[in-house]
């Protein structure tokens, strides 16, 4: 056997084991071999099965091209051996008569072409056999090629579709995605109980549908989506004689396809001659916007609200494939920063935003979800803003706003599945600092129903955005750290206090430092307090231990006062604070004499009494070398020693300096001194600086008149 007769008999003993139903064994073992051209060949022969096989014409070309295959893998003996070995069982060892040679009787084989395959169509298979047929009352829409996810709203041409007319042949035309297959499912749904959908694949010769009907005496359905995909099995005498047996035909064309074959060949025109035809728009009139609304479905209003300028029949059509597509997106190997930009967009969606969303705040919130990703934004951008089907993206940018829309459909399903997938707390932050009043109405109602599920960060959201304390004292009951030291600053400010220092308390030891801050201040004047009252009861460590508090507050004279009364009632350890308070209210040699005396008992806290007077070098040189490391408090510091040394000029060039650097002091002093030297009205701009820069002495002189300002 020469090797293109062993080849041939390579092809006919595989196809044999092929028909076997060992189709998934071979593949099994031709892909051990990594081969992607050996597994080409199991896509020819079930094209050469599914065309009918040695009884359904074709194979001869297939025989053919089958042949081309072997020889193009003929090096690869790998693959050869492995089909010799599988099909060398006995079962598959005569080849199909039919495969031999097809012939052509009675007229030349000039210009004949036989073939299983024309593109995607396969004339040749025959219609299915009635048993499975489908129930036309309950027939899924994706049974009939109508991917169809939210309630169906009734379409204006509805009207023209009453399924107790008797049309023998409807058509149902229309632009792309103008849900002509939708409407078609929707009018077989409403079709008398019984009806059952003959459903024949794409190219299937309809000449024998009659006979396979026979006598059957239910009412009958043939449904023919893209009906250019039948024309070749269809003619109208088959029209005529299905719909002399009362057999309804249903069918779907687009408007360009109709033009082509109702004004194009003569055969299809006679076809297409005999249905009544319904015309279906891509736009939506306002009754059926209506309609949809009425129906209450969420999925389906916000597929309308959000159809991002496409039409709401094309927005409904390429949902589903979308969705899919963004979630898969999301997988570990798939478009992270793709999906989690889409996904801040969805969020930010529902969030509450009503119409396109601001670029940079959909930035932020993907930044954010994937800060990993921040310098992907503008390829994600890319991916997520490309047409699928000529229709839309999964967002829109909005020409010359800096806007972005989200595809409606998204928005639909994704609010679907809010209870698994809430917004996250941070994406509403960054929603609410934009002070949209729906966004924070509908942050209210979300946090309210988290906090009801005994969320405390819900609960202590929920109380800053309404001021409602019940949950801000629930979510510090439930020792929510932030709400703990909100409870406690608003329970301090309406004089509360010792209601507040637990909360405060708890907030300091978790690293508050506003609130440690808070709750010093109030222990101090509860201190004050009870200390006042020792003092009044004449214990005289109370009395001493309160003169330190006025001290340390600033209030040096009521300190000297109790200060003079332990002193006259022999309580010696007032001393050291007796002498620290003479150092601003008496002799200076007096508080030294006090000073000294502490220092002499051990009580060197305010000094020992030993006073030590610089030189006017020392005391700019103790200001100089931070004044001009630019510490703005020490360049004012160094104007003022200036000033009292009589050195002016420089004294100013120091004050303007330290104000500059941001010390409200150094316009206050240049003001004085402006004003000292007779220029009022430079003294007063100064002043007027220092005010503004919160100066509180500058904010005293104004407001007294402007012959303060010499002071």
């Amino acid at each position: 056997m020469g090797g293109e007769e062993a080849r041939d008999a390579d092809v006919t003993t595989v196809l044999r084991a092929i028909r076997a139903h060992r189709t998934r064994e071979l593949r099994e073992r031709l892909a051990e071999l990594d081969e992607p051209a050996a597994r080409g060949f199991l896509r020819l022969a079930a094209g050469y099965w599914a065309a009918g096989g040695p009884d359904g014409g074709g194979a001869e070309s297939f025989r053919a091209e089958a042949g081309r295959w072997l020889r193009s893998v003929a090096a690869r003996e790998p693959v050869l051996d492995l089909l010799r070995a599988f099909t060398a069982d006995p079962a598959a060892a005569a080849p199909p008569a039919a495969l031999v040679r097809n012939t052509v009787s009675g007229t030349a084989a000039r210009d004949i072409v036989q073939a299983g395959h024309i593109g995607t169509l396969q004339y040749g298979a025959v219609p299915p056999d009635p048993a499975l047929w489908l129930d036309a009352a309950t027939v899924d829409p994706h049974a009939l090629g109508a991917p169809h996810e939210v309630p169906y709203v009734r379409r204006d041409r509805d009207a023209d579709l009453d399924p107790e007319r008797r049309d023998g042949f409807l058509l149902i035309t229309g632009p792309p995605l103008s849900g002509k297959t939708t409407t078609a499912w929707a009018h077989v749904r409403r079709l008398p109980p019984g009806t059952q959908v003959c459903v024949p694949p794409p190219g299937t010769d309809l000449r024998t549908l009659p006979e396979r009907i026979g006598a059957r005496q239910s009412r009958c359905v043939l449904w023919l989506d893209d009906l250019e995909r039948y024309l070749g099995g269809l003619d109208a005498a088959l029209v005529s004689r299905l719909m002399a047996m009362d057999v309804r035909i249903v069918a779907t064309v687009s408007d360009a396809a109709y033009d082509e074959h109702r004004f194009g060949s003569p055969a299809a025109a006679r076809v297409l001659s005999r249905a009544r035809v319904v015309e279906l728009e891509l736009e939506w009139s306002e009754d059926e916007l209506d309609r949809a609304d009425g129906i209450g479905d969420a999925h389906l209003q916000a597929s309308v609200a959000w159809c991002s300028g496409v039409r709401v029949t094309e927005s409904l059509a390429v949902g589903p494939e979308l969705w899919e597509e963004w979630r898969r997106a999301g997988r570990p190997t798939g478009n992270r920063p793709g999906h989690q930009l889409v996904r801040a967009a969805l969020d930010l969606a529902r969030c509450g935003w009503d119409g396109p969303l601001p670029r940079d705040l959909v930035r932020a919130v993907y930044e954010a979800y994937a800060p990993e990703c921040a310098e992907a934004f503008d390829s994600a951008l890319a991916w997520a803003v490309r047409p699928r089907r000529g229709v839309t993206g999964l967002l829109a940018e909005v020409p010359g706003t800096g806007r972005l829309d989200v595809y409606g459909h998204l928005v639909g399903k994704r609010w679907a599945e809010a209870e698994r997938s809430p917004v996250p707390y941070e994406t509403w932050d960054l929603a609410l600092a934009q002070g949209e009043k729906h966004v924070a109405e509908l942050a209210t109602a979300d946090f309210r129903n988290r906090a009801g599920s005994g969320d405390p960060e819900a609960m202590h959201r929920l109380a800053r955005l309404t001021g409602e304390e019940e949950w801000l004292r629930k979510a510090a009951d439930a020792g929510h750290p932030a709400a703990v030291a909100d409870l406690g600053r608003a329970l301090a400010g309406r004089g509360e206090a010792r209601e507040a220092e637990p909360y405060l308390e708890k907030a300091a030891e978790a690293g508050d430092a506003a609130a440690a801050t808070l709750l010093g201040r109030l222990l101090r004047e509860r201190a004050e307090k009870w200390l006042g009252r020792a003092a009044d009861a004449g214990d005289l460590d109370g009395l001493g231990l309160l003169a330190e508090q006025y001290f340390g507050a600033g209030r040096v004279g009521e300190a000297f006062d109790l200060c003079l009364e332990a002193a006259e009632k022999r309580y010696v350890p007032i001393a050291g604070l007796y002498g620290a308070t003479l150092r601003f209210m008496g002799p200076e040699e007096a508080s030294d004499v006090l000073l000294r005396r502490a220092a002499d008992a051990g009580d060197e806290r305010w000094g020992d009494g030993t006073r030590r007077t610089g030189t006017h070098e020392e005391v700019v040189g103790f200001f100089e070398g931070d004044a001009r490391r630019d510490h703005a408090m020490d360049a004012t510091h160094l104007g003022a020693v200036l000033e009292g040394h009589g050195d002016l000029a420089w004294a100013r060039a120091w004050y303007r300096k330290g104000f500059e650097l941001g010390d409200a002091y150094g316009a206050f002093r240049m003001a004085r001194l402006l004003a000292k030297e007779g220029d009022k009205e430079e003294a007063t701009r100064w002043m007027r600086q220092a005010a503004e820069a919160g100066h509180p002495g500058a904010v005293q002189a104004l407001n007294s008149g402007a012959d303060t300002v010499e002071g």
